[in-house]
């Protein structure tokens, strides 16, 4: 039958002298005995101290371990230290547990308190050996383009297809949604300050600017970055993580060829598509606006836009397209590779690649703006 569990119990009988153990040692019962510990009278220095086990009714590798506490805060005044009515199981445990006394007082070292220059050196060198990483995956991706020129078949066009449905079809409602509403707020924005001026004619002009050249490859970039870069990277961080890369590699094959490049070349023949939806759905919500808002008529405001916009200012955004779809598959592809062998790894590098790919977006838009400025387009 299991005795009733009651609480440890160390008390020191005046009568006998001694220090008697009562009560359930184990894991369960051992939490008031802390505070009985701290209530441990003094004792003479170098005298003889007795530890009667006689009422204890359970004990196992906690009770121990707090019973050597007791020892230890007793042995303080060097005093020594005698057990008695302990059976042999009691003494065996107490005694392994003696053994190891270096090891349980064992207390690991605290933290080093790195400086904010560290963690920025750290950081530096962190994305420096990424950006080794990208180079090296760009010139693999180079020589298998190179390699594919003479043999076709090397291009997948199954897998290239397959892209350009993934990363460009299924993306043209929510691409159409928000230009078209892009292209709304940036007419109703702009139409208040002109319509105060009487300048109402100028808004095709500023609207057919601002979502040519800028809006509609940044939004687009934008939304293809968040739901390709991501894919990308989750897709080859699963294959990964199941082994498939090495089992390609195994058998000869390249991983770039089979994964990297059907991506990318999907992602390069769907882009300007992508921008051009873009650009008429952003137009045509700029337009409706105008309409309702400042009221000029639809043949009016295409005309106008045709006028002192022209089919330059769409092209000056087409151009980004190769550069935006080459950021975005290079990144989300080698951030599949650096994927680790766990579960929370694909996460994380599923953010990276989201979060340096818009990074590197912004970056290439403001540099494509410097240049159009440099050549006065």
């Amino acid at each position: 039958m299991t005795p009733h569990l009651e609480h440890a119990e160390f008390i020191f009988n005046t009568e006998t002298s001694q220090y008697h153990c009562k009560g359930s040692w184990s894991i369960l019962c051992l939490e008031t005995l802390l505070g009985q510990l701290a209530q441990i009278p003094s004792t003479p220095l170098a005298s003889t101290i007795v530890i009667n086990g006689e009422g204890i009714l359970q004990f196992d590798s906690a009770g121990a371990l707090a019973l050597l506490q007791c020892k230890n805060k007793l042995k303080q005044d060097k005093n020594n230290i005698e057990l008695i009515n302990f059976n042999a199981k009691h003494l065996q445990l107490i005694t392994l547990l003696e053994a190891k006394q270096d090891t349980l007082d064992f207390t690991p070292e605290p933290p080093i308190k790195r400086s904010a220059f560290y963690e920025l050196g750290k950081e530096t060198v962190n994305k420096l050996s990424q950006v080794d990483g990208l180079i090296i995956l760009i010139g693999n991706l180079t020589d298998k383009i190179y390699g594919a020129a003479s043999n076709w078949r090397q291009f997948h066009a199954p897998s290239i297809v397959s892209n350009v449905y993934t990363a460009g079809i299924q993306a043209l409602p929510i691409i159409a949604l928000l230009s078209f509403l892009i292209g709304v707020v940036l007419a109703y924005q702009m139409g208040l300050q002109l319509e105060s001026y009487g300048a109402n004619s100028f808004i095709a002009y500023l609207s057919g600017m601002a979502c040519f050249r800028e809006f509609a490859p940044l939004i687009t970039a934008i939304i293809v970055a968040g739901r390709t870069s991501s894919s990308f990277t989750a897709q080859i961080g699963s294959m990964k993580i199941n082994e498939e890369v090495d089992a390609l590699e195994t058998m000869g094959l390249s991983p770039i060829e089979f994964l990297v490049l059907p991506k990318l070349l999907g992602l390069l023949i769907i882009f300007p598509l992508l921008i051009f939806w873009s650009d008429i759905f952003s137009i045509t919500g700029a337009m409706m606006l105008s309409k309702f808002k400042l009221d000029i008529g639809y043949l009016d405001f295409l005309t106008r836009l045709r006028n002192s916009v022209g089919a330059k200012q769409m092209l000056l955004g087409l151009y980004k397209a190769p550069v935006f779809a080459i950021l975005i598959a290079l990144v989300g592809c080698f951030q599949g590779f650096n994927v680790k062998l766990n579960a929370s790894s694909i996460g994380s590098q599923t953010t990276k690649s989201v979060v340096q790919a818009l990074f590197l977006i912004i970056i290439a838009d403001a540099a494509f703006s410097i240049v159009y400025s440099w050549l006065h387009l």
